[in-house]
């Protein structure tokens, strides 16, 4: 269904890439800015798991939360996963950190996301298929949104119809928002992503969603450096896989 005709190829300079807000401010123990009204959520899941036999940064939550109403935030702002008496509870936390939400055993993301890390953490992770040259797009029903909800923050978001701050150097990173009671989250690896690729991932995207008409979803961009990167569209903070 992708075709290269869909694929944005024009690359936005990060120069260009500037705060539809005047004034950011910084966060508290985070010295980049951030636009007022958000706030920043990071927890480094290493140092939850010392005990790990794999790496966990993937699981890192890094991640920069708009629209979210102060009863959320001040949830989101206390979530501590050392409070858990296990590791599966510490997963828990941070699983609910990702997805801005309570964690909930009748979700089959946070039941599926949770059981990946713990089985990081006893080293019995299944290993990730390495990415092939070349860019590609790819829609699926895992961490998914409900598009139309999230429509305008993706476009805005990805630089196609206004400019947005994003930290891109600080990879790997995410911007979450909340709309229409979703959680709308962008997100990147920690490939040097070219700011254009997030355009086209958008675009790209969105178009298949359009020629599928479908309703509810997630969707990912990735290629090599020449390409872009790994630029991720859906429900949590911590990417579509």
């Amino acid at each position: 269904m992708f075709s290269s005709n869909t694929i944005a190829t024009f690359l936005i300079g990060l120069s260009q890439m500037s705060s539809s807000i005047a004034q950011p401010v910084t966060a508290p123990n985070n010295p980049e800015p951030v636009d007022p009204g958000s706030f920043i959520i990071t927890h480094n899941v290493s140092d939850f798991f010392p005990h790990s036999k794999s790496d966990l940064t993937p699981f890192d939550v890094d991640v920069q939360f708009m629209g979210y109403n102060a009863s959320t935030q001040s949830w989101l702002t206390g979530l501590d996963p050392a409070s858990g008496s296990s590791d599966k509870e510490k997963a828990q936390i941070i699983t609910a950190a990702a997805f801005a939400k309570p964690f909930d055993t009748n979700d089959p993301d946070m039941t599926a996301d949770v059981n990946s890390l713990l089985a990081a953490v006893n080293g019995n992770a299944t290993i990730l298929h390495k990415r092939q040259p070349g860019s590609s797009f790819l829609t699926g029903s895992g961490h998914a949104v409900r598009w139309a909800a999230c429509a305008s923050f993706f476009s805005c978001v990805s630089g196609t119809t206004c400019q947005f701050q994003l930290t891109i150097g600080s990879a790997p990173r995410s911007q979450c928002q909340a709309v229409g009671g979703s959680n709308c989250c962008i997100s990147w690896s920690n490939y040097n992503v070219r700011a254009g690729f997030f355009t086209s991932t958008w675009t790209t995207c969105n178009d298949e969603f359009v020629a599928q008409q479908l309703t509810d979803g997630s969707c990912e961009g990735y290629g090599g450096d020449a390409q872009g990167g790994d630029v991720c569209l859906s429900n949590r903070a911590g990417g579509c896989t």
